[in-house]
């Protein structure tokens, strides 16, 4: 069975990355994270549903590589369409099937730069609490390509976070929280919760009451 257009689309990116050395310099945050704990294995039973066509990418660090690599060139020369945020100077590269690709980084201090920019050649978004993603991952293979991910753990976690935020994003949330939520291992969640900042733990606490599952991790 030939894999949906958004997916093929989405190979085609990761590919394109792998070949010009950038995959272990990002991890994969978005919805699409959720995909590849499905294609991976590593939740046995659970099953990923996408909706989106937004793939969201975290940057480490932005002085990595040493030897930088320009994916905005690159991802043109491959036929992406290229954009630039004339306000904040944010790079989002678009595939031909609509795909939406962003990059973003942990932000930093008073957090006051509009995007930064980075040694992939591309300007990333900073925002809060992505510590805890780039602290939490873990590397899955997926159709011969090593992928960098969120620990499902901390995946939860910081939507639980954001949740607030998100407006109608909220309901798509919640869903995939409670898909997600059987999954997880008890331990490795306390060891994240333990492992966030004071006031990202009590922004989980506050909203307990909200997501019935987080009871069963934390008591």
């Amino acid at each position: 069975m030939t894999a949906p257009p958004a997916h093929q689309d989405f190979w085609a990116f990761i590919d394109l990355l792998s070949k010009n050395a950038a995959l272990p310099y990002v991890t994969l945050i978005g919805s699409w994270a959720e995909y590849i704990y499905a294609q991976s294995g590593l939740l046995p039973g659970f099953s990923a549903s996408l909706r989106t066509l937004d793939i969201d990418f975290l940057i480490e660090n932005m002085r990595k590589p040493r030897d930088k690599i320009s994916l905005s060139a690159i991802a043109q020369e491959a036929g992406y369409l290229l954009a630039r945020d004339s306000l904040t100077a944010v790079t989002k590269i678009y595939s031909v099937g609509g795909l939406e690709i962003e990059f973003l980084i942990a932000q930093r201090g008073a957090g006051l730069e509009p995007s930064l920019h980075t040694n992939l050649g591309v300007n990333a978004t900073p925002l809060s609490h992505l510590h805890m993603l780039d602290r939490h991952k873990i590397q899955l293979q997926v159709f011969g390509y090593d992928l960098q991910v969120p620990l499902p753990e901390a995946y939860v976690l910081h939507k639980v976070i954001i949740h607030p935020k998100r407006g109608i994003k909220q309901e798509k949330d919640r869903e995939a929280l409670a898909a997600l939520a059987p999954h997880l291992q008890p331990e490795r969640f306390r060891q994240v919760f333990e492992d966030l900042t004071k006031a990202e733990r009590k922004a989980v606490l506050n909203l307990q009451r909200g997501f019935s599952f987080l009871s069963d991790f934390l008591l």
